[in-house]
């Protein structure tokens, strides 16, 4: 992971501080010392984004990389423990999935129903769920309920079955 002065560094790019400064609206000392390894605002560093177009991820980057500088290392890591429990001591598997696509970023949320829902996906989900459960069940072992309840409200009535 990239700290806060090498994402600087990297937004910068081939521009040197004073045009990214008029770029941006922050003064170039700022620039110069958070790219030295300095701390700023999370209000400057929200301008610096916003300015300089920054993508969702970059700016997740931004924003951890800078947490990290204003907590430090240690405090830093336990931040990262308490936020981020060992998986298998947060319950059922679709929990650590929806708990996973709360994370995302809506960008990211849209394609991935955006690609569950198309008609190629949808066609081949009850089967692939089959093959799954027949593999930890003995065979002709019936769907469960809740499972055929779902299944039903997204494909239709035949799937499930």
């Amino acid at each position: 992971m990239r700290n806060l002065a090498q994402l600087m560094r990297a937004i910068r790019g081939e521009k040197n501080f004073v045009q990214l400064a008029k770029q941006t609206g922050v003064s170039r000392q700022l620039l110069m010392a958070v790219e030295a390894g300095g701390s700023t605002s999370l209000t400057s560093l929200r301008q610096i984004a916003k300015r300089c177009q920054v993508k969702d991820e970059l700016w997740t980057e931004l924003l951890v990389a800078w947490v990290m500088q204003e907590l430090g290392q240690e405090d830093f890591a336990r931040l990262n423990e308490r936020l981020s429990p060992k998986l298998e001591a947060k319950g059922k598997p679709e929990e650590l999935l929806l708990l996973g696509f709360k994370r995302l970023a809506d960008s990211e949320k849209e394609a991935i129903l955006a690609t569950m829902f198309s008609e190629p996906v949808r066609a081949l989900l009850p089967g692939l769920v089959m093959l799954q459960y027949r593999g930890n069940k003995t065979p002709g072992a019936e769907y469960p309920k809740e499972y055929r309840k779902q299944v039903e409200r997204y494909f239709g009535d035949k799937a499930g079955k």
